[in-house]
């Protein structure tokens, strides 16, 4: 038997990192992301900076949040319990992908979305899209039922019809992934189309890197699935999760 002597082997004398880090760090510009006119971002940040309780809320993100929901400003209390989702980035305030809207804006944007008039659901599932702000949904949804156009809408349009999909025909070749929220909460639910398995991770925030994180946890444990069926929110329809499917080789219908 012949054992090899480490010490006498000849060293190298500059050594690099053989992983590739870039591509599991990245910086994401929010702002890249967000559906929105350069323009009206501009108008935002004004908006942004002239809004008093924003730029309290900028303070505190900055400095580090207190540890009890009592030493925080009144002004911005109500962030409290989303404090890990909350980032500041180019003047502008996100919770996730999501850009909180100063107050002197948001009836502005109630009545941006509104234009189309596409009923109550239709609305806030634009306003959830891009947008946050605490209470959006309720004054979304007292805004639009005082629209008899969007009554009319809602009472005349069709629920969509329910799509089977064919069961695979092996275990966590086809799954379907979507976030939840229960008491405050936000997780990650993944289901196997085959057997009904289904796994919930718990999200610290609902960024698309989060998202693709656990998701890579899941497939190391189970292998990567052929296709993966989601929605349109913002964690999947963005460059990163089209990046994540390419680099996994996996396909991602909606």
């Amino acid at each position: 038997m012949y054992l090899a002597d480490t010490l006498s082997r000849a060293y190298l004398k500059e050594t690099s990192d053989s992983s590739n880090t870039t591509d599991e760090i990245e910086s994401i510009n929010m702002i890249d992301e967000l559906p929105i006119s350069e323009e009206r971002i501009s108008e935002l940040q004004e908006h942004t900076r002239k809004d008093q309780q924003m730029q309290e809320l900028k303070e505190v993100i900055q400095e580090g949040w207190p540890s009890n929901k009592w030493n925080v400003p009144s002004n911005v209390s109500i962030y409290f319990d989303i404090r890990d989702e909350l980032t500041l980035q180019n003047g502008l305030l996100f919770k996730g992908e999501r850009v909180i809207i100063p107050k002197s804006l948001r009836t502005v944007m109630i009545k941006k979305i509104h234009s189309s008039h596409i009923g109550i659901e239709g609305c806030l599932r634009r306003a959830r899209e891009s947008r946050y702000w605490p209470g959006m949904n309720a004054e979304v949804k007292d805004y639009i039922q005082r629209c008899e156009t969007c009554r009319t809408f809602e009472r005349k349009q069709q629920k969509e019809t329910l799509i089977s999909h064919e069961i695979p025909s092996r275990p966590w070749s086809k799954v379907g992934i979507d976030l939840m929220t229960f008491r405050s909460k936000n997780y990650l639910v993944t289901v196997d189309y085959y057997s009904n398995y289904w796994e919930v991770d718990y999200l610290e925030d609902t960024l698309a890197l989060t998202v693709i994180r656990k998701l890579r946890a899941q497939f190391a444990r189970h292998g990567i699935p052929d296709v993966c069926f989601t929605d349109n929110g913002p964690q999947f329809d963005c460059g990163e999760f089209r990046k994540f499917s390419r680099l996994w080789d996996f396909q991602h219908n909606t």
